[in-house]
């Protein structure tokens, strides 16, 4: 996961944009006494993200004075989200947020939503707070629609609040076989406690990001192949191994825990795959 900063718009801000063109009477007032209770939730959730107890917060069908769970989600779907919605500058906005539009949650795919952390159908007062938006790729957004946390051990992790970035966690190793392959695992470092351990791997199975990156490797294997099975025949195993060292390095100092970078640190490592792997 990769750290992103934090969105400065303020949610009830956000919210009278997206409301600012409903022509019912009646519905606008129901909507607007809704806001208060979305700016006391609102702080309610950057407290809880902030002591990893977001699945403490209660679920709720109604916001306000009587406005329904299905009426608040038709403000972010018809108010925010659509590309002619009143609030669509904000959605904007926050889907560009993560570099090269590379979503946060996998470090591969590329952004093509928001992701409500705490979900819309469940936490309705929090439907275009952007704290709880979060850009993301459309598999993890799919594949977080089911999350639903009971222990702090459970919860995903949060771009805005979560920072792993700047401890290796992410590893592979080579799969002695014809076609090479990489498979890739969680191995914490000794300083992290249970619970934050416990997050990453959970947010590593929950995505499915081990199949991921085997599956991108595959692809750069193969790209590979050929130029390190001239520099071993021109050169030897040594060569190889520099050759994979260096390209670990740079791909570190991009992302310390990038796909590729754990990748070319295993391939590195592997006596195997000097002398026999690259060849086949």
């Amino acid at each position: 996961m990769r750290k992103l900063p934090p969105p400065t718009d303020k949610p009830e801000v956000v919210f009278a944009a997206c409301i600012s063109k409903v022509r019912n009477p009646a519905l606008k007032q129901s909507l607007i006494s809704c806001t208060q209770e979305i700016i006391k939730d609102s702080q309610s959730f950057v407290r809880h993200a902030k002591r990893n107890t977001l699945h403490l917060i209660s679920e709720k069908n109604v916001v306000g004075i009587g406005v329904s769970k299905e009426e608040m989600e038709k403000v972010y779907t018809d108010r925010m989200a659509k590309k002619t919605a009143p609030g669509r500058a904000y959605y904007d906005k926050l889907i560009t947020i993560p570099k090269n539009g590379i979503c946060p949650l996998c470090g591969h795919r590329i952004v093509q939503t928001l992701d409500h952390h705490l979900p819309k159908a469940h936490h309705p007062s929090l439907v275009v707070s952007p704290i709880n938006l979060i850009p993301a790729c459309s598999d993890c957004n799919k594949s977080k629609l089911n999350s639903r946390p009971t222990s702090p051990e459970e919860e995903p992790l949060h771009p805005y609040f979560d920072n792993i970035e700047n401890d290796r966690w992410l590893y592979a190793e080579v799969i002695q076989d014809d076609p090479v392959a990489i498979r890739y695992f969680i191995d914490a470092p000794s300083h992290w406690d249970t619970i934050k351990t416990a997050r990453v791997k959970n947010h590593f199975e929950l995505l499915e990001l081990s199949r991921l990156y085997s599956i991108q490797a595959a692809t750069e294997l193969a790209d590979i192949k050929h130029r390190l099975r001239k520099l071993y025949r021109s050169s030897g195993s040594d060569a190889v191994r520099s050759q994979l060292l260096d390209s670990a390095e740079s791909c570190g100092q991009q992302h310390l825990n990038y796909w590729k970078t754990a990748m070319y640190h295993a391939l590195a490592q592997s006596d195997w795959y000097h002398n026999t792997g690259v060849n086949q």
